[in-house]
């Protein structure tokens, strides 16, 4: 939610209480482990040669076997006051300079200088740190009072402020983890090195202090994080960013989804308290080996397990309850310093978890309460604000949309708002507009009716200009219908046939033509350049160059393609000057042998297509190579025969020859010539061309039917694919089979 005035930038504040929480948690420790191991200390210190028993990694607790010795003696009282009496004694004694009672042993090596140095490490770099921190903060401070007071706000100043404010959790955590580093790794030195310890004792206390202070060193880089990181995202997100930046999300990582937050939340505030009651509880537990007794008394056992007593006695007879000196109990001092210790804990807890959860429970619940009132004044208002996106996670996302909503409304009614008043001034103008044209309307209605009639007798004479030119194709139909061959011809002993010739205008600019010389059938297929008049002017064009060259000598197909293409050239006039007409064909030239079953083909840019049976033998024509490509399916291989890529016509390289390919065809072999018209035809749901690859497939499938049904499942198949959409182009397939196997 948006502040009513600019706040303050709070940074020594976080500084000191996060230093406040630690030494709140490691302090009252401190003191639960040099008051339950202080026994302990003053024996070392009045019996510096004698070692006092202890559980191997577990710390010294209170150990009084005097105690359990007199429970169930009449006379306890009196050994009591005596064991007392020495133990103050011992307190004294230990009082003392540890040079004057024991001149030998080296000063330095007590438990309290290593934790001085801890601390002294600890607060030295905290020092630091806090410098540190402070030059850090220092340009925020600034940056937020000038910005209260209405100053004028440098560029490298608001530079740095907008870069760093999103940063500033991670940052100080890291800052106030250093002091915590420097001082854990001296500690984490101290225990390493075997030989600085001179008692066990010692070094057990020390281990545990280390222990927890990690523990609360983590927590409190943890409460700076969290603390920071609330301030920065409810409070000071708005002053550095403008209302724009902060319509959409402006964190350059996740921060993750709320449920994942609260969890972690719910965890850290649930074993934080846990963690500190089961401590103290396991520090305050003694162990009867650690006692040095080795059985107990009746009246010992009596006291050390109470009503259960009876119950283990009866046990002890069927089953193996174990020994006795591995039991635990808590003696009263130890539970009244137990006692202590949880509350001090608990209490440091409490304020922690408080924290935590209202930080926690404020970063999901102030930006939705904000977008909450946004949303209520669209209702009472009609138009709202932006909302500031605070966060990363779902409610980020959900301000994010929210923002993108109303941009998308306000542009709306900005733009109903703006025709309205364009509206209004056009209605002004068009009222206008209209008056004059009224005038104007009742001035050209004669004029018009002259005009109608006039252009009634233009449509008539349009209409009769249409069919003369109407007439005039379809007789041009009629001519190239004649001029191109009877398909009868193909029609004999060996070989079937079919011809699809679907032109997209009344004339055609694709044609076919076959003649018969020497017991040889010449067959092609060309595609003319255009389509509809002009592209049916080249067809007859071509056919007559084809009927002529033919009909003077036997040239191969490549020689013929040869010719074609210089007399086209020639009677075009073709000189390949820039800008100069490339008119032209692309043909598919075969020539059939029917009396030595062989097929010569040459193609410019049209293949052709043979299919042939698996089980015939292959020969040696039919090995891959950069002319022909083998493709198998089913029971079926075809044998794609590729063309020279040049034009029957003008070329940058008119010279070259073409390439005649010869082919031993066997009964049973289909070969197929097409124009591109079938596979460019645009179609299918998607409105994409045939494609190739479609029309092979059609053509392995149609293999075991007659050469005529072969040409309906095309035609049909083609006009399924266009559907209602129109012909591309002119479609022309000629479809040949060599007579049945005998």
């Amino acid at each position: 939610m948006s502040s009513t005035s600019i706040p303050k930038f709070i940074g020594l504040r976080i500084y000191l209480t996060s230093t406040i929480l630690y030494l709140f948690l490691v302090m009252p420790f401190i003191g639960f482990l040099i008051f339950q191991n202080l026994p302990d200390i003053i024996k070392e210190s009045r019996f510096p040669g004698k070692r006092m028993p202890m559980k191997e990694g577990r710390p010294p607790v209170i150990r009084d076997s005097v105690l359990l010795d007199v429970m169930g003696k009449r006379e306890g009282v009196a050994q009591m006051e005596q064991h007392y009496k020495q133990m103050a004694d011992s307190i004294a004694a230990a009082m003392e300079p540890a040079a004057r009672n024991h001149p030998g042993e080296r000063k330095h090596n007590n438990k309290q200088d290593y934790l001085m140095l801890f601390f002294f490490w600890y607060f030295n770099v905290l020092l630091g740190c806090y410098l540190l921190g402070l030059a850090f903060n220092r340009p925020f401070k600034i940056y937020l009072r000038r910005k209260r007071k209405q100053k004028p706000i440098g560029n490298r100043l608001q530079w740095y402020c907008k870069k760093l404010i999103l940063k500033t959790p991670r940052i100080n955590g890291i800052i106030l983890l250093l002091p915590h580093l420097a001082s854990h790794t001296f500690a984490l030195y101290i225990l390493l090195s075997e030989k600085i310890f001179m008692k066990e004792i010692e070094r057990n206390i020390f281990q545990n202090f280390f222990y927890v202070s990690a523990v609360a060193a983590f927590l409190t880089v943890l409460f700076v994080y969290f603390w920071q990181k609330n301030r920065v995202r409810l409070t000071y997100i708005e002053h550095f960013y403008s209302k724009e930046e902060l319509r959409q999300r402006i964190f350059r990582y996740r921060s993750g989804k709320i449920g994942r937050q609260l969890w972690f939340a719910n965890a850290l505030t649930t074993f934080f308290p846990l963690a500190i009651v089961g401590l103290y509880i396991v520090l305050s537990l003694t162990s009867v080996e650690s006692l040095g007794i080795s059985e107990l008394s009746p009246e010992q056992k009596k006291v050390m397990l109470g009503n259960w007593n009876d119950s283990v006695n009866m046990l002890s007879g069927t089953i193996d309850i174990g020994n006795h000196a591995d039991y635990y109990y808590v003696n009263a001092i130890d539970t009244i310093v137990m006692f202590l210790g949880i509350g001090t804990g608990i209490l440091v807890s409490i304020m922690y978890i408080f924290l935590i959860v209202k930080w926690t429970t404020r970063s999901i619940v102030n930006p939705v309460h904000e977008l909450l009132l946004n949303m209520k004044k669209i209702r009472s208002d009609g138009i709202t604000d932006f909302t500031i996106v605070r966060s990363n996670d779902e409610v980020g996302e959900l301000a994010e949309g929210y923002n993108v909503m109303i941009q998308k409304i306000k542009n709306y009614i900005s733009s109903i708002s703006q025709m309205n008043a364009e509206l209004e001034d056009k209605v002004v103008e068009r009222t206008r507009e209209i008056a004059k044209q009224k005038e104007e309307i009742e001035d050209q209605k004669e004029e018009i009716e002259t005009q109608l009639e006039l252009v009634i007798r233009q449509k008539d004479t349009i209409e009769a200009q249409q069919q003369q030119i109407l007439d005039s194709i379809r007789y041009a139909k009629r001519i190239q219908t004649a001029i191109m061959p009877p398909e009868d011809l193909l029609q004999n002993a060996f070989c079937d046939h079919f011809v699809l010739n679907n032109p997209r205008d009344i004339v055609s600019g694709d044609f076919y033509w076959n003649v018969k010389k020497d017991n040889k059938l010449f067959i092609a297929v060309a595609d003319c350049t255009g389509h509809g008049v002009p592209g049916a002017f080249l067809s007859i064009l071509g056919i007559s160059y084809l009927n002529e060259i033919v009909s003077v000598n036997n040239y191969d197909a490549s020689e013929i393609l040869g010719r074609m293409r210089e007399a086209l050239i020639f009677s075009l006039h073709q000189k390949g000057k820039e800008g100069e007409a490339r008119d032209g064909l692309e043909i598919a030239l075969c020539i059939l042998d029917l009396e030595n079953n062989t097929l010569q083909y040459a193609g410019a840019n049209r293949p052709l297509y043979l299919v042939r049976k698996n089980h015939n033998g292959q020969s040696n024509e039919e090995k891959p190579n950069s002319n022909l490509q083998v493709i198998r399916q089913g029971d079926y291989r075809m044998l794609k025969y590729r063309p020279d890529s040049m034009p029957i016509g003008i070329y940058y390289d008119a010279v070259s020859p073409f390439t005649n390919n010869d082919i031993t065809v066997q009964p049973g072999d289909s070969f197929y010539l097409f124009t591109d018209g079938y596979v460019d035809q645009i179609g299918g749901p998607k409105r994409k061309t045939y494609r190739v690859k479609y029309f092979r497939e059609l053509l392995f499938a149609i293999q075991d039917k007659k050469m005529s049904e072969q040409r309906e499942i095309l035609q049909q198949n083609i006009k399924k694919w266009q559907g209602e959409l129109v012909q591309t182009d002119d479609i022309l397939v000629l479809g040949v089979k060599i007579g049945p196997e005998s």
